[in-house]
């Protein structure tokens, strides 16, 4: 029996622990260690809801070219495969390699996501996904499922869907997150089962996004490729953004107000390029919601966007001078610091040259999940929460204020280059983990019989006299009612003849005297 079927008291102790352990990893599990490279390659599997409720929550189809848009973000030392589902999982492509030369492949697999299924099985979504990275991922790789939805768990049988909803949370969570794969979840609307989609990720040390319009997807898919792989980026303000010698491409994901806008893009030198004349060197990616730009060697130098709406936009750089930053192991509890890390590294060995270190300034932004933001400056001095002066890796002691997921910006400014990396983080007060541990547990299931006590059977007889009688249903009682039954039907039975019988002897005598009349 698995340790986690229904009403196992394992389950729960065992849900609190993943829950737990993804607060406690999120430093490591959403966060790169310092020994771990960002182009570190991924398994990652797409689950792709096509019931037919998403021909209402999203008629225009606008979560395929979001979904092009993070395969075509992903490298060639990833790999992707996709799921479409409904009353089941259907396989639409196995794990595949992604990257430039495959992009025509996936970018197929995308436009089969279709809305016509007349159910939402979520269960069967995640055990498809799990039984794909089971069979064709690499386990010493980063494995995540990235499941899309606006509904709930709907089989047509209302106590089915409750039975594998707890399969969900009772079993198939804990498998995931044993085997360390992060579930990220999009809802398209609100009337999705928010409650489980989030717990399908905080149990697993990923993200869960409600993307409830249109202009949000993209962005959403943003955040899960940056905290799946932590690029390289670019500050970008208002639009402008500065290309150093150390850049070997670029890619600006550009958001727009409306479809019809064309977003264009100024070089250093003045050019304009735009979707119709960008030129061999520059791939360009057109929907409705944004533009994805590819330059190929961009020249060094401001760069400007232009009509994009400032919004989300962002740029993914491949450089050799990287920039790196992870949080410490502590808990992500409200109120409590954590020990934020950040340092520049060219071709995998850290910058220390102080001619370089000494003309960056390090500092977080940290964006609440109100919208407040807040800065704080990063020192290489050894004092407070930096481990050593002058090692070229910057410290800064951040300590949330209120529970929710937050975005922290980490930045490098020099005046010859900028570099920023993105993380995300749940903060959570103590009261939660202590709600979450003063919940009722379920009745647990016995582990072994007792054996049977012998008991001699004059003594066995005394206690059975004595002892009351079990609550049930008690077996005499209904034996004499159904005795009494069929006594009252037996003697209706009787009556019944008796008084045809009664009825037959009158009529005959009545006979017999007219018959003595007549003659």
């Amino acid at each position: 029996m698995n340790a986690c079927g229904a009403g196992s008291v394992n389950c729960r102790a065992r849900g609190l622990l993943s829950l737990c352990a993804g607060i406690l990893l999120l430093g490591g599990a959403i966060l790169p260690a310092s020994g771990l490279a960002a182009t570190s390659g991924i398994d990652a599997v797409l689950i792709v809801d096509s019931s037919g409720s998403m021909k209402e929550t999203d008629p225009r189809r606008l979560r395929v070219p979001a979904a092009k848009m993070f395969l075509s973000l992903l490298g060639e030392q990833d790999r992707v495969g996709l799921i479409s589902f409904s009353d089941n999982g259907y396989p639409v492509l196995h794990l595949t390699a992604a990257g430039k030369r495959q992009q025509d492949k996936l970018f197929a697999a995308a436009d089969k996501v279709s809305a016509k299924g007349a159910y939402t099985n979520l269960h069967a979504a995640l055990i498809r996904g799990q039984d794909m990275l089971r069979d064709e991922a690499d386990p010493q790789r980063r494995r995540m499922l990235i499941l899309m939805s606006d509904g709930k768990m709907d089989t047509g049988d209302f106590a089915q869907d409750q039975i594998l909803a707890d399969k969900i949370r009772n079993e198939t969570l804990a498998e995931l997150a044993k085997d360390g794969v992060e579930v990220y979840t999009i809802a398209f609307t609100e009337a999705s089962d928010m409650a489980l989609m989030r717990e399908m990720s905080q149990r697993t040390a990923a993200l869960s996004r409600l993307a409830s319009n249109d202009r949000e997807l993209h962005e959403v898919f943003s955040q899960i490729f940056e905290s799946a792989k932590q690029p390289d980026m670019l500050p970008i303000e208002g639009g402008e953004f500065m290309v150093d010698t150390a850049v070997e491409e670029i890619t600006v994901v550009a958001s727009k107000a409306a479809a019809d806008v064309d977003v264009g893009l100024v070089t250093p030198d003045g050019r304009s390029l735009g979707a119709r004349n960008a030129g061999a060197a520059v791939r360009w990616f057109k929907s409705e919601q944004f533009d994805m730009i590819t330059v190929d060697k961009p020249q060094a130098g401001a760069w400007r966007l232009v009509s994009s709406d400032n919004r989300g936009d962002r740029v993914y750089v491949v450089t050799n001078l990287s920039l790196e930053a992870q949080l410490g192991e502590a808990a992500a509890f409200v109120g409590a610091e954590q020990q934020a890390e950040a340092w520049l590294h060219e071709n995998g060995q850290v910058i220390d040259k102080p001619e370089i270190v000494q003309n960056t300034v390090f500092s977080l932004e940290i964006v609440q999940p109100e919208g407040e933001t807040l800065e704080l400056s990063m020192a290489d001095a050894g004092a407070d929460s930096d481990r050593a002066a002058g090692d070229g890796v910057f410290s800064a002691a951040p300590a949330f204020t209120v529970p929710g997921q937050h975005r922290i910006r980490v930045l490098a400014k020099n005046p010859n280059f900028e570099r920023t990396k993105t993380l995300m983080i749940d903060a959570v007060t103590a009261d939660a983990i202590e709600t979450v541990i003063s919940e009722p547990l379920p009745t647990p299931e016995p582990v072994t019989e007792a054996p049977p006590i012998e008991i001699p059977p004059i003594i066995e007889e005394t206690i059975r006299e004595e002892a009351p009688p079990e609550p049930g249903v008690n077996i005499g009682l209904l034996v004499a009612l159904f005795v009494l039954a069929n006594l009252i039907v037996a003697a209706g039975i009787g009556g019944i003849l008796f008084w045809r019988k009664r009825k037959v002897a009158r009529v005959a005598a009545a006979a017999d005297v007219d018959e003595d009349d007549a003659k």
